[in-house]
């Protein structure tokens, strides 16, 4: 009898356990339809979109003059030196591409950092760093503390273009020459920032160097690939600057 009466408290427990488990699954349901929808929406109407390249570099290195070549091959190049940041909004296989033109004037670089490297950082999809390579020789530590600053506030993480342009003039430096000597500054740059922070408190704990290594520097420490080309913006035809009009757009 006692075992009867086992079996059947067996059977009971069985069928309540199914009907806790046919209960649950509309509310995992339920859950699972409430964090889609939340995704989706947060996808499609507050996450920002990767659609950006900023073109940045010292004054007169001709970044508006490519600026102005990217937006329509054949035209007469602009060389204007401007306070304000150009905009120009591209499409390019059906995706909306956006351009930003920021001037080279040092007092705006902190305008460059606060929006571009900061703010907006997450829309960025590269940088293209503009080198005048025939003023290399006498600019080159100004251009890496420009560079590095660049690198270190975007956190390394966004693809840089190194566009050594000026190419078509007499004392214009090679790509792979400005490649080696602006890895040896900043061997520097990041050998004196190491130092000026080992006097410090350490209060600050922001970041102030690329790398750890006191060791030389070199392009493949950082998580994101860094490039050097040559071109020549002043091309009136747009081919002298093709190699980073494609960059751009891939």
């Amino acid at each position: 009898m006692d075992s009867k009466k086992q079996v059947l408290n067996d059977k009971v427990e069985k069928v309540e356990d199914v009907s806790q488990n046919l209960t649950l699954i509309p509310i995992a349901v339920a859950i699972f339809i409430v964090i889609f929808t939340a995704v989706f929406i947060y996808l499609k109407f507050f996450r920002k979109t990767v659609n950006t390249v900023l073109i940045c570099g010292l004054s007169d290195s001709g970044k508006t003059c490519i600026f102005s070549k990217i937006a329509k091959k054949n035209s007469k190049p602009m060389t204007y030196t401007s306070l304000q940041e150009n905009v120009m909004e591209l499409n390019v296989k059906g995706n909306n591409l956006k351009l930003v033109d920021f001037p080279g004037a040092e007092r705006l670089r902190k305008q460059l950092v606060e929006k571009w490297l900061n703010a907006e950082r997450s829309t960025l999809r590269g940088i293209l760093f503009v080198v005048d390579s025939a003023s290399f020789s006498k600019r080159a530590r100004d251009v890496a503390e420009f560079l590095y600053d660049i690198a270190l506030e975007s956190a390394k993480m966004i693809p840089i273009m190194i566009a050594c342009n000026k190419q078509d003039l007499d004392l214009a430096k090679t790509d792979l020459v400005i490649r080696t000597t602006l890895e040896k500054e900043f061997t520097l740059i990041n050998r004196s920032r190491s130092s000026a922070l080992a006097g410090t408190d350490g209060s600050d704990s922001k970041r102030t160097t690329l790398t750890d290594s006191d060791e030389q520097f070199t392009w493949n420490q950082l998580p994101k690939p860094v490039e050097f080309v040559s071109c020549t913006a002043s091309d009136d035809t747009g081919e002298g600057i093709e190699i980073v009009r494609k960059w751009i757009i891939q």
